[in-house]
């Protein structure tokens, strides 16, 4: 079952729309809360901490109980919001802590370029990404449980899996020794669609390295995790076919490992007819997305502009990988 609408889906996992670019549907970031304590898994861009602060007192969530914020990875439209969040909630909570791995904190200081490159794709709409208070962050080991206590055995574990960007990771909620959701951030596609189990491509500039987003795509598989979710946009909750036993998370996650290396055998095919970006890009205008983003996504904000953005993001980050294109923005990344 496909879940795009605000609030708890599983027990203690709430998903919360994070109106990006002003617009519905685009950016998901979740939390956990068991009553005693909440975990943020993404905040958004500066721009969106706001929305986040109203869903915990809509939720009746307390400042004072929210623990921190796990980032999936530096981007923008992840952790750009991290310093004002910090700012609003150390008010109420003085030891709330920004838990990242050592390198996404790196990045998330330095992030002057990373912030030029993604205003030529998306504009104004990225916000800002000033330092954080280096005292705001407790630096979390990959692949290690997150250093708190949780109530009913519940236990968050941070597993290392780069390829959107080299400093990926997923938060995984665990109870009882046994995944019970997975926040993908964008290391197993996107999700535009309410109605049909099929993805995007999460290849974005200049960061994409595809073999090493295949091995954490076949480690997120591994998990059989009961749900999943995704920054862009929602979530998964299994619903066992009765025909076939595989479940929703399963079937989506085995959809996407066929369809990003499809994404990826047709621009080679077409980059061999000719080079240039607009012939690719003109030549897989309906595979990347008009066959595959439903109407609820992008007519609910006439968000036509957004998805062109994202087509042409997309495949140049795709390019990149293949060394058809150098990037223009970030190139120690590829260094």
């Amino acid at each position: 079952m496909i879940f795009i609408e605000e609030g708890m889906f599983l027990k203690n996992i709430y998903h919360i729309d994070t109106h990006q670019f002003g617009m519905r549907r685009i950016t998901s970031c979740f939390l956990f809360w068991d009553g005693e304590n909440c975990v943020l898994m993404d905040v958004g861009t500066s721009d969106n901490v706001n929305n986040l602060l109203n869903f915990l007192k809509k939720n009746q969530i307390p400042l004072k109980n929210v623990i921190g914020v796990v980032l999936t990875h530096y981007h923008f439209d992840h952790g750009g919001g991290s310093l004002n969040l910090w700012r609003k909630i150390v008010k109420k909570n003085p030891s709330f802590k920004i838990f990242v791995p050592q390198n996404t904190h790196d990045l998330l200081q330095n992030a002057e370029e990373h912030l030029k490159g993604a205003k030529t794709t998306f504009g104004d709409f990225v916000g800002t990404m000033n330092p954080v208070p280096e005292y705001a962050f407790q630096i979390i080991e990959k692949d290690e449980d997150l250093p708190f206590n949780l109530k009913e055995n519940y236990k968050i574990r941070l597993i290392s899996t780069p390829g959107h960007t080299n400093d990926h990771v997923c938060p995984v909620v665990i109870k009882d020794n046994k995944p019970q959701f997975i926040y993908s951030g964008e290391a197993a596609g996107t999700l535009f669609n309410s109605s049909k189990l099929i993805s995007l491509p999460t290849s974005m500039p200049p960061g994409f390295d595809f073999n090493k987003y295949m091995k954490s795509l076949d480690k997120i598989i591994e998990l059989k995790a009961i749900s999943i979710g995704f920054c862009h946009f929602g979530a998964i909750i299994d619903e066992l076919d009765s025909i076939n036993k595989t479940s929703d998370v399963e079937t989506y996650l085995l959809e996407h490992k066929s369809y990003i290396q499809k994404f990826r055998q047709r621009i080679i095919e077409l980059y061999n007819q000719n080079p240039s970006t607009r012939y690719i890009i003109e030549n897989m205008e309906k595979e990347i997305w008009q066959d595959r983003v439903d109407p609820n996504f992008y007519n609910i904000n006439s968000a036509m502009d957004f998805f062109k953005r994202l087509q042409l993001a997309i495949t140049y980050g795709m390019m990149i990988d293949l060394k058809f294109r150098e990037p223009k923005y970030e190139k120690k990344l590829r260094d």
